[in-house]
């Protein structure tokens, strides 16, 4: 049986992520040693574990490869012999909890997987059971779980959805782990040069990114960043949801430098200064390298995992860039946002383009460019913002222009529909006019929004 079941193995998603994430290890150990049994593999798993990886706690709680009662000497012995027992069990059939598999199960103690409790707390488990309890299959591939996680502080385990997403990790993780046991480098579980999992989920969303340039990816990543140890079970998840991850990458594949230089800028770093002139953070006179905060928090990053929006920073973005002529304007991560995360539709946007460009029409027939501005960026409620609209449509119409700024139906069914967040109007609007200022190299400084007029009290002959 132990020699022939490598082959009738399912490698098919289980929905547990640790068993599929072990699984696509034992998964790509099985076609680097097409001649070995299952037990070869457990056994050459067994070695790296005790011989060359050392602890492993934070996976294997109490089983024998981490036990501290088992003398170093006997933990593959013992491991093996685990294996034989389960490979031959004969009673408690029933159906795995992971795959739904009918086989010979085994209980799924925090000894063989991950944050599923022990027999010691048996009141925890369906009908009193000593775990979850999990077929063979299940059981050999939670083993070679390790091979599929990064050490960042505890262990992070990256959850995709589309086969391009698991290539990804593999060759991130099992893949490199592989060759690096091969060139005899291997000391440990991978290393990540990540120790906060908020900043390492939007690195490695990038890393996919690029992985495959010309794919769309329509990806979900999850990280799962826990560990097993006795001491501090403990598991954190964050998620980019597709749309974020769409956002992502269509940012990346075209104006990747600009998107760089807004993020960088969203680092919280004591007693340093970001640095218009140079793009960077300036700490004791020296330029820091992004080693030095990449694992600061980031208010950019921390947004988008708490689904909170960042078109109000993209907003102060690019009104920073009007202020320093030398920097490249690209009002595309906006629009890209506003498309994949906002759901405001194409007609939305290029009717708010339209108002834009019809606005600053008027500023320059004016002479006058810091009335309308502070108009606009003063709103900080809806109805000034409706009213400092009015005034304008009002004074585009006593001009005698021949055409409206906007009609009465793109107001209600494109401007303003229902369900649409007004502030992220009054934003991208701004957004709009930030880069008609910067096309014509007039400084967008006018002046502290907490010191603004309301709509009202502005003098329109002003």
């Amino acid at each position: 049986m132990a020699d022939n079941i490598i082959n009738s193995i399912s490698y098919e998603s289980t929905g547990d992520l640790f068993v599929d994430a072990g699984g696509m290890a034992l998964e790509y150990l099985s076609k680097q040693f097409t001649d070995k049994t299952v037990m070869d593999l457990i056994e050459w798993a067994s070695i790296v574990y005790v011989k060359k990886w050392g602890k492993l706690n934070a996976v294997f709680h109490g089983s024998p490869i981490t036990h501290p009662t088992t003398k170093h000497e006997d933990r593959i012995p013992k491991t093996l012999k685990r294996f034989d027992e389960i490979l031959g069990k004969k009673t408690d059939k029933g159906f795995c909890r992971f795959c739904g598999k009918e086989a010979y199960l085994t209980d799924a103690g925090r000894d063989k997987s991950c944050l599923v409790g022990s027999g010691a707390f048996v009141n925890f488990h369906h009908a009193h059971e000593d775990g979850l309890m999990i077929c063979p299959d299940c059981v050999i591939k939670y083993f070679f779980l390790p091979f599929a996680l990064l050490q960042m502080g505890n262990l992070a385990l990256l959850q995709v959805t589309t086969e391009k997403g698991k290539q990804f990790w593999m060759k991130k993780t099992v893949q490199k782990n592989f060759n690096k046991i091969s060139r005899n480098t291997s000391e440990t579980m991978l290393k990540s040069e990540f120790n906060n999992p908020q900043n390492a989920i939007f690195r490695l969303a990038a890393e996919l990114i690029n992985e495959f340039p010309k794919d769309d990816l329509k990806e979900n990543l999850t990280l799962y960043y826990f560990t097993n140890f006795a001491a501090s079970i403990d598991c954190q998840i964050y998620s980019i949801p597709q749309p974020i991850f769409l956002f992502m990458s269509r940012t990346l594949k075209s104006c990747a430098k600009q998107w760089y230089d807004f993020v960088n800028r969203h680092y919280h770093i004591s007693g340093s200064k970001w640095n218009e002139e140079k793009g960077g953070w300036i700490k004791k006179n020296e330029q820091m390298t992004e080693n030095e905060y990449l694992n600061n928090p980031n208010d950019v990053f921390n947004s988008l995992l708490d689904g909170k929006s960042i078109i109000k920073k993209l907003r102060d973005f690019y009104k920073s860039i009007v202020q320093n002529q030398k920097l490249k304007y690209d009002s595309r991560i906006a629009i890209y946002y506003a498309q994949e995360v906002l759901n405001m539709t194409n007609e939305q946007i290029g009717l708010i383009r339209k108002i834009g460009n019809k606005i600053f029409d008027m500023m320059q027939q004016e002479n006058n460019f810091k009335k309308y501005m502070v108009m606009l960026e003063g709103a900080s409620r809806a109805y000034q913002l409706r009213t400092a609209l009015i005034k304008i449509i009002k004074k585009n119409y006593n001009s005698g222009t021949f055409e409206p700024i906007v009609t009465l139906e793109e107001w209600v069914n494109y401007l303003f529909p229902d369900g649409q967040y007004w502030g992220e109007v009054r934003d991208l609007l701004l957004i709009f006019l930030y880069e008609k200022l910067h096309e014509n190299k007039i400084n967008a400084d006018f002046g502290d929004e907490d010191d603004v007029k309301e709509p009202e009290e502005i003098n329109e002959e002003a």
